[in-house]
């Protein structure tokens, strides 16, 4: 009898340890997969912003980009407008002058009835109800791309004293801006530019884009989209001007799609990511917590079987054991999260630091602490030396224990620099965790979009400031003078090189562009470097100084102007470059377009007076 209630009590036992087993299996299964699910759409979030960060980013390259050209068609107003009636060939000069400097198809002036003529000397007759009817109100013209040459139509108004009497315009090639902002041809994230009528206004030369043999909605009907979206859904935002994401599967391979309008006209920017990129990501997870779940059942199968002939030896150990197998779970939670990156330990007692370089816990590579002492990392070059202080600072604290800020560092591996961000937590007085975060590539990321921000804040050839970067900042000057009421001068110069067009001609596009170049030297050179410099557009530059004494400072910095950018150029042929300023005082004008329009018409004064030379105008009163 006691044999049998033993042998009952023995089993129940068993039955109990095995129901908690499975339970247990199941529980760990279930944790599992949950993480696997939220890294997985951690992981879709992050690119999702990323689609978004480049979906802004070309918006805000297109409109720079198109606001370049109108720009640069304003500023030729002034020269279109001195050309009399009946000098054809000299107006087909200047718009053939106009046109390869902003690199259009075609460039030509329309008047108000609809004559116009272009820079080959073509007249005809511009039959167009609406471009006709926004230059007569005096305002700008886009179109969209005209399919037979694939380029856009821009036009700007000609305005005389407050009067339209035409307007210029110019057939600019989409392929132009397309290649300002294309991405790589591989790259995993890509765009595209159509409007509301499904038809491509830029074409990409990614490997992955959409083709251009049929109009997109009707592309968009071969594909499976998910979520219950529809063609007609996203059309529908499309023409109401609303913002949106999908995503749809082709061949097998998932898009991730974010539309927004880009503010010109009726386009619209679709900016894509490739889910195949993902996917490797998420191969590379599945494939560790595969691993992990597997040896993570296992033990739990083994440790649970010989539990009941165990469980006296495990309680003894289990005091030992409460640090490192803390230290060991969140060892474990950092390498799922950052499965790229080297998790390591510190020692402190031992002085060691464990690397552990692969998803194998056996493969590890142990190092002396002293190894990456400040004095060693700099002396074998490791480190460089403007960054010595903030690494010894960071060292003195694993030694003591003392929890310490995340570190980004630039470390030599091998025979290249690569940088890295030290992420490490204190989990006793004697022991710490962390891992090594590679972040060469975001820091590079960060470096080139600053390049670019470069690229539009100045203008290529000169050096200078362009022409929006310069309003940006006279502006911002002209509002700190209204506030701070200094007593002192600000002054906007003109400047206007004289016989430009001839040298251009007679000595060619080469000595003009040196000229424009050296010009841009010589201003940086006398001028000083609180002045602000820019390059409006042809042979038109712009100075902003402030803090200036008296009218007097102005007129020297007037003078000093002339006489550096007197200079003769050519040898046998020469051409004597002179410069006309036309100089507007600050009087307390709200923008830069009041003070530009006084100095425009004092320079206007100069060149009545036969050039080289200067004109002050404060208000409406010659100084």
């Amino acid at each position: 009898m006691k044999k049998r209630k033993t042998a009952q009590s023995l089993g129940k036992r068993i039955l109990l340890i095995t129901g908690i087993s499975v339970m247990l299996l199941l529980v760990i299964s279930a944790v599992f997969n949950l993480s696997f699910y939220k890294i997985h759409n951690l992981l879709l979030e992050k690119d999702m912003e990323q689609v978004e960060f480049t979906s802004n980013y070309v918006i805000k390259l297109v409109y720079t980009e198109i606001e370049k050209f109108i720009s640069a068609f304003e500023v030729s107003q002034n020269r279109i407008l001195d050309y009399k009636e009946g000098e054809i060939r000299e107006l087909t000069e200047e718009l053939e002058e106009i046109k390869e400097e902003m690199q259009f198809e075609k460039v030509g002036v329309v008047d108000l009835k609809g004559n116009s003529i272009d820079d080959t000397g073509k007249t005809e007759s511009i039959q167009n109800p609406e471009f006709m009817e926004e230059i007569k109100n005096n305002r700008r013209y886009i179109s969209n791309v005209v399919a037979i040459s694939d380029a856009l139509f821009m036009a700007v108004p000609i305005v005389q004293e407050n009067e339209v009497k035409g307007a210029v315009w110019g057939y600019c090639f989409v392929s132009m801006l397309a290649e300002e902002i294309e991405l790589s041809k591989d790259s995993h994230l890509y765009f595209q530019i159509v409007d509301d009528t499904g038809t491509y206004i830029s074409n990409s030369n990614n490997i992955h884009a959409f083709a251009r043999s049929m109009n997109l909605w009707d592309e968009l009907k071969k594909y499976q989209i998910s979520d219950g979206i529809t063609v007609e859904d996203i059309k529908n935002d499309v023409e109401h001007g609303r913002s949106g994401y999908f995503n749809f599967v082709y061949k097998g391979q998932g898009r991730h799609v974010v539309y927004e309008p880009l503010g010109i006209k009726n386009w619209y920017v679709f900016s894509m990511m490739v889910e195949e990129y993902l996917g490797d990501y998420i191969k590379e997870i599945e494939k560790t917590f595969s691993g992990l779940l597997i040896i993570v059942l296992g033990a739990v199968t083994l440790v649970t079987g010989l539990l009941g002939f165990f469980i006296y030896k495990t309680m003894r150990l289990i005091k030992g054991q409460n640090e490192q197998l803390l230290a060991k779970n969140r060892l474990l939670f950092m390498v799922l999260e950052h499965t790229n990156d080297i998790p390591f330990e510190i020692d402190l007692l031992k002085k060691e630091i464990t690397f552990y370089r692969d998803k194998d816990p056996e493969k590890v590579m142990i190092r002396n602490l002293e190894e990456y002492a400040p004095e060693n990392m700099i002396r074998k070059e490791k480190i460089i030396s403007e960054e010595y202080e903030t690494y010894r600072k960071f060292y003195q604290n694993i030694l003591s224990g003392t929890a310490t800020e995340n570190l980004v560092l630039k470390i030599k591996t091998g025979v290249q620099w690569e940088y890295r961000k030290i992420h490490i937590e204190v989990i006793s007085q004697e022991h710490m965790i962390g891992f090594l975060e590679d972040c060469t590539e975001q820091i590079i990321q960060n470096q080139r979009i600053k390049e670019i921000s470069i690229k539009v804040q100045n203008d290529s050839l000169t050096g200078l400031y362009s022409r929006d970067y310069f309003v940006q900042e006279a502006e911002k000057i002209m509002q700190k003078s209204l506030t701070e009421k200094t007593g002192k001068y600000c002054a906007l110069f003109l400047l206007d090189l004289d016989y430009f067009k001839k040298a251009n001609d007679t000595l060619g596009h080469m000595t003009g562009d040196r000229i424009l170049a050296e010009t841009g030297k010589k201003l940086k050179a006398v001028l000083r470097k609180s002045d602000l410099i820019g390059r409006l557009g042809g042979d038109e530059f712009v100075v902003f100084i402030e803090n200036a004494e008296d009218i007097s400072a102005v007129k020297k910095c007037a003078e000093k102007i002339n006489e550096t950018l007197r200079a003769t150029y050519g040898k046998e042929k020469k051409v004597t470059i002179s410069a006309s300023v036309g100089v507007a005082v600050w009087t307390g004008e709200k923008n830069f377009a009041e003070l530009y329009k006084i100095a425009d018409t004092a320079l206007y004064r100069v060149k009545e007076r036969g050039r080289d030379g200067y004109y002050i105008l404060c208000g409406n009163t010659e100084q």
